[in-house]
């Protein structure tokens, strides 16, 4: 290692652009900027689509504030997984998507030609999960695969010694076709865990909840997931009093922060010793009055203690049960069967917990009778103010999964949807009995109020996200100027989280600005009674900002 270790500035790209349509806290950078500014590092967190709707104003401007002496890309997903997007922008027979990749290589491009000597290192789950294919893809040299977080910061310190490099442990390097990977290094977590959130991203605490890790780890085998390759078979716990501590310090730093979204693969799992003691210390440290909590569950295991503390300490579930027929379970790898989905059905019933059923069609084993028997359970036990269903058609197929291997396998058989790709890079489907859509519509008609995932932008949602992300970073005469320039509809979505943290910072005089002249809109406009209770809002505001 080199004897003398200087700070460096560090560039971390988040650059998911499904945040545009959810806005899914980068909680992996988040982890790994905490980390090197814990090192001495200067690190910048910074999103490339907002605020401006041109991605490279933004890409470059970035480049000039913070002048990085190397750049970080994080790669969270290479596509929505699903092959039913009825807004997506990638479409092939008998399947429409979202895809992300053209939109990486256009940050890369932009970076290169901007700032050629300032390496860049990538990483993330969908880098992680076909790390040659995207080096190759995106004429990139350098990667890190897994937890990110040692292995960059030894990155850090080795830059540009080959030799040195060649010891950093998760580093993957590509030159002039030649593939290097260095060995993965078992991952434990850090003492003294995230203390600050990143405040560009304060949005995404309100909209979808702040992440906190309980565990890594998944020790199940189904078919589609990578979550085994990307955590690892084995788990790593956080103590218990640990996550307590962390809870308290978001409930007293963050009084925004209403929900808690525990980013477990499963939260039940491997057994419920672990699940259950934090569930009582929620529960004996009634954090419950701060926070609604909510996670991934699986059907087993549980019971109806389990639920009973789930209950009192305010959670919601997310099961996931991708089907109700046996024989597609168990051709999936998947460790449960109908009988315990039913149990947790009527258990979380019993109880009052809010849940969401989670399912997949067309996965391995899917016929028309597979297909019309997890149909008629839908029906059996429908949806009702604390149970909705929500599900996606067809399996995504991903390198070294028992998927990708049976898929392999049946080529010629047909049900795969898409284009083979090296590290499955463009997106691959497996469905049967039929296409993704035209399931898609079988179930349409045969369940009206089952929800199908769908991924809508509206391109209104980029001024707001715009709005929301300048006065995240205290930029409040661009916020309120583009507040201003907005709809009245873009003004109606974001005017209460602007207005609030105008008056949070003191900025008095901008919120009377923005109130007014939101007012002022409404009255002028021919949509008055759209609008009217939100401007019976607006008045009440002003007469306790002016009385």
């Amino acid at each position: 290692m080199n004897d003398v270790i200087t700070s460096k500035r560090v560039l971390l790209l988040y650059t998911d652009r499904y945040y545009l349509i959810k806005q899914v806290y980068p909680f992996g950078l988040d982890i790994l900027a905490h980390h090197l500014r814990h090192c001495g590092h200067e690190v910048h967190v910074e999103y490339p689509f907002l605020p401006d709707e041109d991605m490279e104003i933004n890409v470059r401007e970035i480049l000039e504030r913070i002048d990085p002496d190397v750049i970080g890309l994080g790669f969270r997903n290479l596509d929505t997984c699903m092959s039913c997007e009825t807004y997506g922008d990638l479409q092939g027979e008998g399947y429409r998507t979202f895809h992300f990749l053209s939109w990486f290589k256009k940050i890369v491009d932009i970076i290169q030609e901007a700032r050629p000597d300032v390496p860049l290192v990538a990483g993330g789950g969908a880098f992680t999960m076909s790390p040659l294919a995207m080096l190759k893809n995106l004429h990139l040299r350098y990667g890190i695969i897994g937890e990110g977080e040692e292995p960059f910061r030894e990155f850090l310190d080795s830059y540009p010694d080959t030799e040195e490099l060649s010891r950093v442990p998760n580093l993957v390097s590509l030159n002039e076709e030649e593939y290097r990977r260095n060995p993965r290094q078992k991952y434990g977590f850090p003492s003294g865990w995230i203390a600050e959130r990143e405040p560009k991203f304060q949005y995404a605490y309100q909209t979808t909840g702040l992440p906190v890790q309980v565990k890594r780890g998944c020790n199940q085998h189904c078919s589609y997931c990578v979550e085994p390759m990307l955590e690892g078979a084995k788990f790593v716990f956080r103590p218990v009093e640990e996550i307590i501590a962390e809870l308290e310090n978001i409930s007293t730093k963050y009084d925004e922060v209403q929900r808690i979204f525990f980013v477990d693969t499963e939260f039940n799992t491997p057994s419920l010793t672990h699940s259950s003691n934090l569930l009582k210390r929620i529960i004996s440290s009634e954090l419950f009055d701060h926070f609604r909590f909510a996670s991934q569950f699986l059907p087993r295991p549980f019971d109806i203690p389990f639920a009973h503390l789930l209950s009192e300490a305010g959670f919601s579930i997310v099961l996931t049960c991708d089907s109700f027929s046996d024989q597609v379970l168990e051709q999936n790898g998947c460790s449960y069967r109908r009988k315990h989905i039913l149990e947790v059905l009527r258990q979380v019933e019993d109880v009052g917990i809010d849940c969401t059923v989670s399912l997949v069609f067309g996965l391995p084993g899917e016929t028309r009778e597979t297909l019309d028997d997890t149909l008629g359970y839908m029906m059996r036990y429908p949806a009702s103010p604390l149970r909705r269903y929500e599900y996606t058609i067809g399996g995504r197929i991903y390198p070294d999964t028992p998927l990708s291997r049976f898929a392999l396998a049946r080529a010629k058989a047909g049900h795969l949807y898409g284009e083979p790709s090296e590290g499955f890079i463009a997106p691959y489907y497996y469905c049967s009995p039929d296409s993704p859509l035209s399931l898609k519509s079988y179930i349409a008609e045969a369940i009206p109020f089952a929800q199908a995932f769908e991924n809508h932008f509206n391109p209104s949602d980029h001024t707001r996200l715009a709005i929301a992300y300048l006065a995240d970073q205290d930029k409040w005469t661009e916020a309120s100027a583009l507040f201003t320039r907005s709809e009245l509809s873009v003004k109606s979505a974001i005017y209460d989280y602007l207005f609030k943290k105008l008056l949070k910072v003191g900025e008095k005089r901008e919120a009377v600005f923005i109130s007014e002249g939101f007012l002022a809109g409404i009255r002028e406009s021919g949509e008055r009674e759209e609008y009217e209770d939100q401007a019976g809002i607006i008045q009440y505001y002003l007469g306790f900002l002016k009385g």
